[in-house]
């Protein structure tokens, strides 16, 4: 993306999240990047404002797809490390993806398709990793077989409640830090995968 396409998603999400989709018009997105207002200049990039939404999920999603390609170097032969390093990386690229988060939020009634994409190319991955990374460690020690992408549904969903409470609605539950969250949150699943600590 070159620097001004760039600038037009950037801004127009952050204004997607802040008044919603339908109060944002063209010509605030070209203000906000820094173009002339009412000049036409975001169609120069764009072919529509719905077309910069989708530019935004595309963008969130390479960055999610880059994450994913790092995986195979991820064995750091210590269990409680990697599973802090899951929840460490899952509230980063959500803080990363504050924006579009807000925006799927509020507008998944007026984007069903695109919102629904949104969904399955960032968070499907993330679920099905952890399914898959619980199994194959589950399968080292002496754990007994689980339902794995339930557990994954389940850790996974603490994690975006925690930040949906603490990055949206700005509410942190027992004045809650992250580190006390990500410690208890690796602790308590190393307790459940029969692991010792």
């Amino acid at each position: 993306m070159d620097g001004t396409r760039d600038r037009i998603v950037r801004e127009a999400l952050r204004l997607f999240a802040e008044q919603g989709y339908a109060a944002t018009s063209v010509a605030a997105i070209e203000e906000a990047a820094g173009l002339s207002p009412r000049s036409g200049s975001l169609y120069t990039h764009f072919g529509s404002k719905e077309q910069v939404l989708g530019a935004a999920v595309e963008a969130a999603i390479r960055l999610a797809e880059a994450g994913f390609a790092l995986a195979p170097m991820f064995p750091l032969g210590d269990l409680r490390a990697e599973l802090v390093l899951i929840a460490r990386g899952s509230l980063l690229l959500m803080t990363n993806w504050r924006n579009l988060i807000r925006v799927m939020i509020k507008e998944s009634d007026q984007f069903p398709t695109v919102m629904a994409q949104a969904r399955e190319r960032l968070f499907a991955p993330s679920y099905r990793y952890l399914a898959d990374w619980l199994a194959e460690r589950a399968a080292q020690g002496p754990a007994p077989e689980r339902d794995f992408e339930a557990m994954a549904t389940v850790w996974l969903g603490s994690i975006e409640n925690y930040w949906v409470m603490t990055d949206i609605h700005q509410h942190r539950p027992f004045d809650m830090s992250d580190d006390r969250f990500v410690d208890q949150w690796a602790d308590s699943l190393l307790t459940v995968l029969g692991a010792e600590q």
